[in-house]
């Protein structure tokens, strides 16, 4: 018989997945600075690609690590429900947010994410920024789902409330009001957060599945 998991176990997991961005500063400012004598206040085109891939490669390591500690030891994330569809009710509701999600990176953009980021860009420095994106949206997805199951258990019940959505938007989100080290953005702050409660609601409404999630989320996110 398993033993009961403790919410706040979830929880840490969520905020660790958070944490993984923090991982961004150890390769800009010992990995790049000093070991491969980047001038990090200057980056090159192709210098910035290089910190795209070994981005890549420390999240990659990172979720491989995570997930192979929650399944080992907490049975999670689950495929029990691998076989439930969504009700067309759900899949409406999905591709609202997703419409949604749009609508704030063109906002953003004044075009669709993917063309404004080819621009000025040759095909390896664009694959290595995607290659970049391809992993922020799986520690997205990570922290949205060990956050709603730390609620969730906490509860004792499931919730339709989004509340994975709301932990990455006062985690992944707010931080973006100072992310590019500009001074405070309002708006990049704010559009953030709201992209993740509709990421949190597109979960919740994909039964929970995560591929599913991690498609249609990164769809919202790089498309």
């Amino acid at each position: 018989m398993d033993r009961e998991v403790k919410w706040t176990k979830y929880l840490w997991l969520s905020l660790l997945s958070f944490g993984a961005f923090m991982l961004e500063y150890f390769s800009v400012f010992v990995i790049e600075s000093i070991l491969l004598h980047v001038d990090i206040w200057n980056y090159t085109a192709n210098q910035r690609s290089v910190h795209c891939i070994i981005m890549a490669f420390m999240w990659a390591v990172f979720i491989a690590m995570l997930l192979f500690f929650s399944q080992k030891y907490f049975h999670f994330p689950s495929r029990k429900n691998k076989e439930e569809k969504p009700s067309l009710e759900n899949w409406i509701i999905t591709f609202v947010c997703l419409i949604g999600c749009k609508i704030l990176t063109f906002i953003d953009w004044h075009t669709l994410k993917v063309i404004g980021e080819i621009q000025g860009k040759n095909i390896y420095q664009f694959c290595a920024q995607y290659l970049y994106y391809t992993f922020e949206v799986m520690l997205v997805v990570l922290i949205i789902i060990y956050g709603q199951k730390a609620i969730e258990t906490l509860l004792k019940k499931e919730s339709p409330i989004p509340f994975g959505g709301i932990i990455l938007a006062v985690t992944w989100g707010a931080f973006h009001f100072v992310s590019r080290g500009a001074g405070l953005e309002i708006w990049n702050g704010i559009s953030t957060m709201i992209f993740s409660i509709l990421s949190g609601v597109m979960y919740l409404r994909l039964n929970r599945k995560c591929l599913y999630s991690y498609l249609f989320i990164a769809v919202g996110y790089l498309l």
